[in-house]
């Protein structure tokens, strides 16, 4: 739960930010799906099935509970150490993914650059200072390390069969119908043991950080 008015500044500010980002990414992205012959109902799960969006909406979630619900149910599970610490990976999966990986693939221009540098530059390093400095740090389980991995297995999963169903794929790593499954599957592990490196770092600053405190 956040007490500060730091903390609440700085969780609202990033939020405020976010959601703008989410509504604006929707506004310029619908009407461009619709011009290529995709239903509303089509263009909504298009934009959904970016891990991108997918985390910066659960991001924009998460800080808009703990502000105005952090008693609900919800605000409650994000609230937890764990459940920040995974965001705070997950978020930065995403910075690394698009500056490694995307960036010089991928030259947005006007409103979509707007909206990309949002999700890809301020949230990833907006929320990991965020977590580092503002929000208070326990000694997270280690076995976290590879529940932290049930998301992004799950959306990998789904993005495949989705894949194999409609030929769509969100990102060219993952397309099998331009790369083989061999080429998706090494892809695949690369990023898992990235997510389980930088998993392990963070869980490794949060315990040191509450053992500092505590001592």
């Amino acid at each position: 739960m956040m007490k500060s008015k730091l903390q609440i500044t700085c969780a609202g500010l990033l939020a405020i930010i976010l959601w703008l980002g989410i509504i604006l990414q929707f506004y310029v992205s619908i009407p461009d799906y619709l011009e290529k012959g995709r239903t509303l109902g089509g263009a909504i799960v298009q934009l959904l099935s970016y891990f991108t969006i997918q985390t910066n909406f659960l991001l924009a979630l998460l800080l808009t509970l703990l502000i105005f619900k952090p008693q609900s149910k919800w605000g409650r599970f994000f609230a937890q150490p764990y459940v920040i610490g995974a965001m705070a990976a997950y978020i930065t999966i995403v910075g690394l993914v698009y500056h490694f990986m995307l960036r010089d693939q991928f030259h947005p221009v006007g409103l979509f650059k707007v909206t990309s540098d949002i999700f890809h530059i301020i949230s990833p390093i907006a929320f990991v200072l965020f977590w580092i400095f503002l929000i208070k740090k326990t000694t997270i389980k280690w076995i976290n390390t590879l529940w932290w991995l049930v998301y992004p297995l799950i959306y990998t999963i789904y993005i495949l069969i989705r894949g194999a169903l409609t030929n769509y794929y969100p990102y060219n790593f993952l397309d099998v119908a331009q790369i083989s499954y061999t080429d998706v599957l090494s892809n695949c592990g690369f990023l898992l043991v990235g997510f389980i490196i930088l998993n392990a770092f963070y869980i490794l600053i949060s315990r040191l950080a509450a053992n500092k405190t505590n001592a």
